[in-house]
């Protein structure tokens, strides 16, 4: 859709590409909004071959094609647009380019955070060795480290080079000249995606470098391709950003915990033990952590992601997740900013929606509207179905199963960006302590332990997908504390056996459920004297698709299947011979993805057997492609009798 728009050639092509992306521009912002993205290209100075080295690709060539595709992720980062072009050698070798548009969080009203960064490193004691290194950075995230990691370089490194502002990015840079890039970006304690183009230096013999990682879990995206002459490498935050100026094929994602460089390819930097290594048990030699250990460390990782320095709030489904996060939060906020305010917090869902109903009663909890401003976005079913396209076009994915998450999302999103730039979530819990249904279906512990790893590594390539990209739609920075590296290992060490889900306790809302040792963790109350409502702290667990109202994707599949011919579906097959659509609703958000991004379908890394449970190592019928079988189990005694809901026509119909 948007690659004619663009300019795939020559220099001299370059003020027609100009134009024409103009006009893409426009088409694009019908269908977004206003939020920290990147993007860069880089001649392929490393090639061998002297034909291949220099690209004609314009966004290395012309400012307004580097303006114009920097602008269309402008609603990741609307506070600042920064825009810089140089040689990769002192005699004018090799082109570089990277723009950045900037959501400022940290450091907000200083012009010298803005990015992309270029630093000119001389020499600064032992570790430049006498040398200098010309570095320009271009990142997208936050460094929760970034004083303590600057500290160690000036202290342990003999590092003199000032920071030139309080952006913690900016220590980005000085890792990366002071330790090299490989062991910087293992100092990093955040959530990053960044490029680096190191310039070279013909007098000296210095060859240049490039770099780019991503973080250990995926929080952030990233993704790179060839130039579409194959003459050079394109960065991107997001695919919209590479449309028409790579070779699609080539497109690919940095995956989390990796890095590359031209010379290397991608390698794996983050090997946790428990990751890698499939007979990791330190509970069998008493090293487990103990409980109370576990929870300080959830705590340690709350604080950390309070560091900003503009307004603030938090997601609260209702669900037990975000139930502890802003549980642990409440008397942190108070006693960390000194502000009385009532602090925001914001829930989505139909009326009378099981995450709704358990929202309202956590609020209470809490202390009411004196301490939480509760702003809750509801709806009705009609009025959601004409955003799918605008929501796949930001999602950048087909995977039905995350989009169908990703509707109300985005609702919940748009609701919180119109008040605040950043919110903390509870993403991530179910993944390290055993949270979806169908893990009552698990036959031993080690299983579970399994599963818990194979379903982390897809992250990056689902929740933490449409988090990123729902939030970032709209302005909005989402943090993850259940998902901090420290605190996940801790998770990890755990029995699995504590783990293990008790059927007959799913269905009676009771202690042996999905993610009880989560939820004994925190059943006391907090500093505060605030405790989780019982009906809430022993709920169901509920995807969002789910939570925000029972029927809501049974309605959502018969919408769009009637969008879909029964033709269509015959010829599925042959039109869409990679990750093939079984089902209508598949179809229909797979012809959308295709409209804007033809050619890159092998980029979505999508479930196995087309749902998260589908790739278990043992047999369950809680969910299948189609959604969760029984979604009765998901009422609890704070919604209204069923008669009364509105949109609610079945509490415990099998989906077809």
């Amino acid at each position: 859709m948007l690659a004619a728009a663009l300019a795939r050639g020559s220099r001299s092509g370059a003020l027609a590409a100009s134009k024409n992306l103009s006009r893409a521009r426009s088409a694009v912002q019908k269908t977004t909004t206003r939020s920290c993205g990147l993007v860069a290209a880089v001649d392929n100075v490393w090639s061998p071959s002297p034909s291949t080295t220099s690209s004609n690709a314009a966004i290395l060539h012309d400012i307004n094609v580097l303006r114009q595709t920097t602008s269309r992720i402008v609603h990741r980062g609307p506070d600042g647009q920064k825009l810089t072009r140089g040689s990769m050698s002192t005699g004018g070798y090799g082109k570089w380019a990277m723009g950045h548009q900037r959501l400022a969080i940290v450091d907000p009203n200083s012009r010298t955070a803005d990015m992309p960064f270029r630093f000119d490193f001389h020499s600064s004691g032992k570790n430049m060795s006498g040398d200098s290194k010309v570095v320009n950075l271009a990142a997208n995230g936050e460094i929760y480290n970034h004083k303590e990691l600057y500290a160690e370089l000036v202290n342990e490194h003999g590092w003199k080079i000032d920071r030139g502002s309080q952006s913690d990015c900016e220590v980005i840079g000085h890792a990366y000249a002071c330790l090299g890039p490989e062991e910087a970006v293992k100092r990093l304690d955040g959530m990053f995606a960044f490029v680096v183009f190191e310039e070279g230096d013909e007098a000296t013999g210095k060859a240049p470098r490039a770099f780019a990682a991503r973080d250990p879990v995926g929080i952030k995206p990233l993704y790179y391709a060839k130039t579409a002459d194959g003459c050079g490498y394109a960065f991107a935050s997001e695919l919209k950003s590479l449309v028409g100026h790579v070779d699609t094929s080539t497109v690919k994602q940095v995956p989390p915990g990796h890095y590359w460089t031209p010379e290397t390819g991608l390698v794996c930097y983050y090997n946790p033990d428990w990751l890698r290594k499939d007979d990791f048990a330190p509970w069998e030699e008493g090293k487990a952590p103990s409980i109370d250990e576990v929870r300080e460390g959830f705590n340690a990782a709350v604080s950390k992601r309070m560091m900003a320095d503009v307004d603030y709030g938090f997601f609260l489904s209702g669900g037990v997740d975000s139930c502890i996060v802003s549980q642990v939060l409440m008397p942190r906020y108070r006693a960390e900013t000194g502000d009385d305010r009532p602090i925001p917090a914001f829930t989505v869902g139909m009326e009378n929606s099981p995450d709704v109903m358990a929202a309202r009663a956590m609020v209470d909890a809490l202390g009411g509207e004196r301490h939480v401003d509760h702003r809750q976005r509801v709806f009705t079913p009609e009025e959601v179905f004409n955003l799918i396209p605008k929501i796949i076009f930001h999602m950048e994915t087909y995977e039905t199963e995350l989009i169908r998450s990703a509707i109300p999302n985005w609702l919940l999103a748009e609701r919180a960006g119109a008040d605040v730039k950043m919110v903390l979530t509870g993403e991530g819990a179910d993944e390290l302590f055993a949270g979806y249904l169908y893990f009552m279906d698990a036959e031993n512990p080690r299983q579970i332990q399994n599963e818990l790893r194979r379903i982390y590594g897809m992250l990056g390539d689902i929740n933490l997908h449409r988090t990123d990209r729902m939030t970032m739609a709209h302005a909005l920075e989402a943090r993850v504390p259940f998902l901090d590296t420290k605190f996940t290992e801790m998770a990890m060490s755990v029995d699995p056996a504590l783990k293990i889900v008790d059927k007959e306790a799913v269905q009676t809302n009771s202690p042996g459920r999905e993610k009880t040792y989560l939820r004994n963790m925190f059943e006391g109350p907090n500093e505060n004297g605030h405790s989780i409502p019982r009906p809430v702290l022993w709920r169901a667990k509920a995807m969002q698709c789910e939570g925000v109202g029972e029927d809501w994707v049974s309605m959502l599949q018969r919408k769009v299947a009637a969008e879909v011919t029964d033709a269509e579906m015959d010829n599925a097959h042959i039109t869409y011979p990679l990750n093939t659509p079984h089902t209508k609703e598949e179809l229909y958000y797979r012809r959308i993805f295709e409209d804007h991004y033809a050619g890159m379908a092998h980029v979505v890394n999508a479930w196995e057997g087309g749902c998260r449970a589908g790739g278990a190592a043992w047999e369950s019928d809680a969910y299948t492609r189609t959604g969760l079988n029984n979604v009765g189990v998901l009422s609890h005694s704070l919604q209204e009798p069923i008669a009364a809901r509105a949109f609610s026509t079945s509490t415990n119909a099998r989906r077809t």
